[in-house]
């Protein structure tokens, strides 16, 4: 066979071979998003940025813009995770640019992209820009979800966190407080999902120097987590700290060495 045929017969093999890429781009870019989202729940970060990535290349390929934004974002959140922040923000930027010349202005999907910018830019301590970005998610969430929704609740508790972060201390209270009554009327008081308020709330308190009304959070988020995981669990070490934490700046160091000491234990 000549060195030409050996050519074309390799050249052919290749196009045939891409052509048949192309044609499972999408289920093989669905599986792949699938994989991510496994190996993401199962804490598996590596993996899932590699399944993320695959997944990316296939929605590229088909102009599928919202599947796009989407596993960028995912692999953002997942480096934001990992503190690499200048790497994470390079594929949230992206995820950004793609969404706002491909998609709806109020997309969901560009909603939870700005959320995970403003994660991003509050843990670079780039509070202004932080609360920018979670203004604009929490529009777009309260537009598409209504106020009483789970998902508008996390961008209210995001913004009373930068809030908190940047001493801004009535500010991170009205927002948390927005935050826990959304998940007290979608939970009850006893749910689960309200402890995190519980403690965001107790933590705001404590910057102001209202020691009580912050014991009182506490002792409630403390309370939730005993009921959801048990007297003795190792999980409740930090609630008894900040238990622990607020009777020492109140002066009563019997009761702070207590919990202290349960904290220890756990």
């Amino acid at each position: 066979m000549t060195t030409f045929k050996i050519l074309f017969s390799s050249t052919l093999l290749l196009l045939v071979a891409s052509n048949s890429m192309d044609g499972q781009n999408g289920p093989n870019a669905d599986k792949y998003l699938q994989l991510a989202d496994d190996f993401k729940k199962n804490l598996q970060p590596d993996s899932a940025i590699l399944y993320y990535e695959k997944a990316s290349v296939g929605y590229q390929t088909m102009g599928n813009a919202e599947k796009f934004v989407h596993t960028y974002t995912q692999i953002g959140i997942i480096l934001t995770r990992q503190d690499n922040y200048d790497k994470a923000k390079i594929y949230l930027d992206k995820a950004l640019s793609t969404a706002l010349v491909s998609l709806d202005s109020n997309n969901l999907v560009l909603a939870t992209t700005y959320l995970s910018l403003g994660v991003n830019y509050a843990a670079q301590e780039n509070y202004e820009q932080s609360l920018s970005c979670h203004y604009k998610a929490l529009s777009i969430r309260l537009l598409k979800l209504g106020e009483y929704h789970a998902d508008v609740a996390t961008c209210y508790g995001n913004i009373g966190n930068v809030y908190l972060r940047s001493k801004d201390v009535n500010n991170a209270l009205e927002a948390h407080l927005k935050a826990m009554k959304i998940r007290e009327l979608l939970y009850g008081e006893t749910g689960v999902e309200v402890i995190q308020s519980y403690t965001n709330v107790g933590n705001v308190y404590k910057e102001k120097k209202d020691y009580n009304t912050s014991l009182s959070y506490y002792e409630k988020a403390l309370k939730n987590k005993t009921i959801q995981l048990g007297e003795g669990h190792k999980d409740l070490f930090k609630f008894y700290k900040n238990i622990s934490d607020v009777y020492y700046l109140m002066g009563n160091k019997s009761q702070g060495d207590d919990y202290k000491t349960k904290s220890e234990k756990n």
